[in-house]
């Protein structure tokens, strides 16, 4: 199963939530999915309350579960903020 995680996506997923979530300290959470990321940028994770998805540089990842249950729910997850529409505000740059 943890070789069915689509990176690409779940990259896409983490900007995302960074643009439209609300930011807490280290961590932005958009639809009940945390986002935080590494301090030097190169690690990622995702996460909700049963699944946290590290992705690493050059797209290795790592993937801890309570049960599968909970990853099938988390990936839908994945896939429903992939299909949002991510508007950013103009900040006149």
């Amino acid at each position: 199963m943890d070789k069915n995680i689509n990176v690409r996506q779940a990259l896409r997923v983490f900007q995302k939530v960074l643009d439209l979530g609300t930011p807490n300290g280290e961590t932005t959470t958009y639809k009940q999915l945390d986002a935080t990321s590494g301090y030097d940028g190169y690690t990622i994770v995702l996460s909700d309350e049963c699944v946290n998805l590290t992705i690493f540089f050059h797209n290795k990842f790592a993937l801890k579960y309570t049960s599968k249950r909970a990853l099938y729910a988390f990936l839908s997850k994945l896939e429903d903020i992939d299909r949002v529409r991510a508007v950013r505000e103009d900040r006149g740059e």
